[in-house]
């Protein structure tokens, strides 16, 4: 949540996403079809039989948006689902904001300080080349704070090119990840120098649908984003969406999305997909807040003072509010090494996490986070660290009881890590490492595991199996030294 600073008067929120069965929906049932590869061709056919009208096309998805009237959306889901051509058929989700309630006045920028911020601030301010895009409810071009920091960026709401912000939630998302700082008005963004792109999801009641933040994510993608900030989140899975994350990730930007503020210990989805690195809110403690959900990967401080619409500033509160701390100090992160891929900035975020209850890694730390990439020189995957060259490879694939899924590797002398997690996050997932055949580690867990060993030059396999009799998909990254040319 967050309010105008001095005023008293509670304006902010977390997002939901949530499914649209059982809740209002706009005049006319709204479906996403997700097609195969040769049915999309045929697609057209196919829509006009079901008496469908074309509302939106995610081509690189090969999945349309459609609008039924008058005919009972379950018997048409079911008959697409049948057909052959067709991947997925969903209802269009809803996505919508909670609000917080906020009752204290933070004059201070004390995430900031508990961040190390000002000290990763001696490494890099950002760089203009560096894109966050901002997938919320627009941003106020008139902010002071904000002025000559905007890209161009899209509205999904209204289908034009004018992402203005008329809910204010987008605004304070901006300020905490790239406010003009040092500029002696307002507050200082995380990373000064780095460039912010609005694409509009929400509308001015907070709500949109699924399919329109999955063609935002892609319109970001496509046009320049690194990072990706969604302070949204829900229980609800929807396929769209994950296909989005992982359009984004396989094209090398980072997805950070809000664990959710429903005081539970899963997280919400977006947040829970392999391709996105989850952020929960963490106090000036190092507690998590009450209201904010368990079980991310990392956490980051949930209250901020930040810009609000026209000249205002506000305290904003929730993990709306920690997820743009995490996306601001990737920029720093992707602005010191640009050579970097999302696996790398996201390990370097993690692994200098300061330990705390309640997440996987800990509470972000920007310097640490730094500090952990100077060393680290190249691209393509390939990194440095005391001048050891490093590979990274990202693995997705499903498994169930009685499966196995491996992947085979030459790897140089030195430190692995793996790491693997379940998108099913009750799932009891196992991971081994073997060389000719004799397991060297193991690891297992619910819903991911996660091996560090010392290995020698050679060729590796890496196993992940189950004990679940559900197939679930999962994600596995691995860090290790590159062997020799």
């Amino acid at each position: 949540m967050f309010r105008t600073l001095g005023s008293g008067l509670a304006a902010g929120c977390l997002l939901l996403l949530s499914a649209a069965a059982g809740s209002a929906s706009p005049p006319g049932t709204r479906i996403v079809v997700g097609y195969t590869e040769q049915g999309y061709a045929g697609a057209a056919g196919l829509e006009r039989d079901i008496d469908a009208e074309v509302i939106g096309r995610i081509t690189p998805l090969r999945a349309d948006v459609l609008r039924l009237s008058g005919v009972e959306p379950g018997v048409v889901l079911a008959l697409l689902r049948a057909d052959p051509r067709v991947r997925y058929a969903e209802l269009d989700g809803v996505v919508r904001a909670l609000r917080v309630p906020n009752d204290e006045f933070v004059p201070t920028q004390w995430s900031i300080r508990k961040t190390s911020a000002e000290q990763a601030w001696d490494l890099s301010i950002g760089s203009s080349q560096i894109v966050v895009g901002l997938l919320d409810t627009g941003v106020d071009t008139g902010q002071p704070d904000l002025r000559g920091k905007l890209v161009e960026g899209y509205d999904y709401v209204n289908n034009d090119q004018d992402p203005s912000d008329d809910n204010g939630h987008g605004t304070a998302v901006a300020g905490i990840v790239g406010a003009s700082s040092d500029n002696g008005i307002g507050v200082a963004g995380y990373c000064w120098a780095c460039r912010l792109m609005p694409v509009k999801v929400l509308g001015a009641d907070g709500t949109g649908f699924m399919s329109g933040l999955a063609q935002g994510i892609l319109w970001a993608t496509d046009h320049g984003a690194r990072v990706v900030n969604l302070s949204l989140g829900g229980p609800e899975e929807d396929l769209t969406l994950t296909a989005a994350t992982q359009y984004a990730w396989l094209h090398g930007v980072l997805v950070v999305a809000a664990a959710g503020n429903e005081s539970s210990p899963l997280i919400d989805y977006p947040a829970a997909l392999p391709n996105v690195l989850s952020v929960s809110a963490s106090d000036q403690n190092d507690r998590l807040y009450a209201f904010s959900n368990s079980g991310a990967r990392v956490a980051a401080p949930g209250e901020n003072s930040t810009t609000g619409l026209g000249s205002s500033y506000v305290s904003f509160l929730g993990t709306s509010s920690a997820a743009p701390v995490v996306s601001g100090v990737a920029g720093l992160a992707f602005s010191l090494a640009p050579g970097a891929t999302p696996a790398q900035v996201e390990q370097a975020i993690e692994t200098s996490a300061v330990p705390i209850p309640g997440v996987a890694t800990g509470r972000v730390d920007a310097y640490g986070t730094l500090r952990t990439l100077v060393p680290r020189q190249g691209s393509h995957g390939a990194t440095s660290t005391g001048g050891t060259p490093r590979s990274t490879k990202f693995v997705a694939g499903r498994v169930r009881r009685g499966r196995s899924a491996s992947v085979v590797f030459t790897t140089g002398s030195g430190s692995l890590q793996a790491t693997v997690k379940a998108r099913a996050r009750n799932r009891a997932i196992r991971l081994r490492l073997l060389r000719a055949g004799r397991v060297v580690a193991s690891a297992r867990g619910a819903g991911g595991a996660r091996i560090r060993a010392g290995v020698a030059a050679g060729r590796y396999r890496l196993v992940v199996s189950t004990t679940s009799r559900k197939r679930f998909s999962f994600a596995l990254t691995i860090s290790y030294p590159a062997a020799s040319p």
